[in-house]
């Protein structure tokens, strides 16, 4: 029999070595290891745990705009959302026995008690959210339900909020049921999900993420990704808007009423002259994709 080479025996005992760990870290948090893996975090800078998961609840009442800025998962949700049984609990945010949080213009955080927790505040009607930037160097450990970025789930009262504005480095951004004047979104690392919103001005942006938006969509809407998807579904007719969309390597569809209207490959524009409308897309790599007269919901 062939003896195995030098470097073979290394990797074999690398591996054996891992799966050892990967049992000992099992059996060492049964035992009340995540206490330790607490305790390692707290001692040692170079050491992140988010910690035990925790929800807090804020009654900021009434507030007819939005600030949001650092890293985050935000969810902005309208009445016709967060109203809806068991909806919030099949989202994976909160626990059948936590939905007691949920109301007309409550702000809720769910994060680890080892985080930092964002900063809330309402001023002049302007509801803002200050989540800072999360230090994910060094050795991250999570062996609990929280996770590395908080979650801030904002109730919004039924009424249509002047401006959204949302900054962030990394993080998801979903709007639910909310509509605006004008809402202007860019994240660096993270998707955008809208459903069921009501705009009059939309400018979206991400360096890598996707963008997914649904709705009544009016005045003008501009979506830029450098890396990922964009898929806009508006309820009204094509010819109601002026049509510019670019992609640099990916494919351009438009749909009107679920039938095929325009397809290109490899990059291939698409503009149009339309109504009193706009739709402006480009993305560097990715697909765009356009539906008209949409009704999903």
């Amino acid at each position: 029999m062939k003896q195995l080479s030098k470097l073979a025996k290394f990797f074999i005992i690398c591996a054996a070595v891992f799966v050892i760990g990967i049992a000992c870290t099992a059996a060492g948090a049964a035992s009340g290891g995540v206490q330790g893996f607490e305790k390692l975090a707290e001692r040692y800078d170079w050491i992140n745990s988010p910690g035990e998961r925790g929800v807090t609840a804020q009654n900021v009442g009434d507030f007819h705009s939005i600030e949001a800025t650092g890293d985050v998962d935000l969810w902005i949700v309208g009445k016709s959302y967060y109203e809806k049984a068991g909806w919030l609990a099949d989202q994976d945010l909160l626990k059948q026995t936590e939905l007691d949080v949920i109301g007309s213009g409550q702000v809720c955080v769910i994060a680890g008690d080892q985080m930092e927790q964002p900063q809330i505040s309402v001023e002049k009607g302007v509801l803002t959210i200050d989540a800072g930037a999360i230090d994910l160097t060094g050795i991250n450990l999570n062996v609990t339900e929280a996770e590395f970025y908080p979650e801030v789930l904002v109730c919004v009262p039924d009424e249509t909020l002047r401006t959204l504005t949302v900054s962030g480095q990394t993080g998801d951004v979903n709007v639910l049921g909310v509509s605006w004047k004008s809402a202007k979104i860019g994240v660096n690392t993270g998707d955008i999900s809208m459903e069921g919103v009501d705009s009059k001005a939309l400018a979206l942006s991400v360096d890598t993420g996707d963008i997914e938006v649904q709705g009544k969509l009016t005045g003008t809407v501009e979506a830029g990704s450098e890396t990922g998807d964009i898929e806009i579904a508006t309820s009204l007719p094509k010819e109601k808007y002026a049509l510019d969309l670019k992609t640099g390597v990916g494919d351009i569809k438009v749909l009107e009423g679920g039938e095929k209207t325009f397809e290109s490959e490899e990059g291939k524009p698409m503009t149009q002259k339309g109504g009193p409308h706009r739709i402006k897309v480009s993305t560097d790599t990715g697909d765009v994709k356009l539906l008209f007269e949409s009704r999903a919901l």
